[in-house]
């Protein structure tokens, strides 16, 4: 039965995880291609830029953020 609990656990923390992502897009600043991201984090698969992830519309989770999942 734990491991159902876990399970039902696991996919509400990743619903709501997701909830909170938004597909955005910008111009590339290298090359002029519309290129979509996630939360204003961009990286275009034409000419391989990237914008800083310092830009994105979110904080990035921290490592201990990582540890306690």
């Amino acid at each position: 039965m734990e491991s159902r609990e876990a399970a039902t656990l696991a996919a509400q923390a990743a619903a709501a995880f997701l909830s909170s992502q938004e597909v955005t897009t910008t111009d590339c600043r290298k090359c002029g291609t519309e290129a979509s991201g996630v939360n204003g984090r961009y990286a275009c698969g034409l000419c391989g830029w990237t914008n800083p992830w310092s830009e994105g519309h979110t904080e990035l989770p921290t490592a201990d953020d990582d540890h306690a999942a």
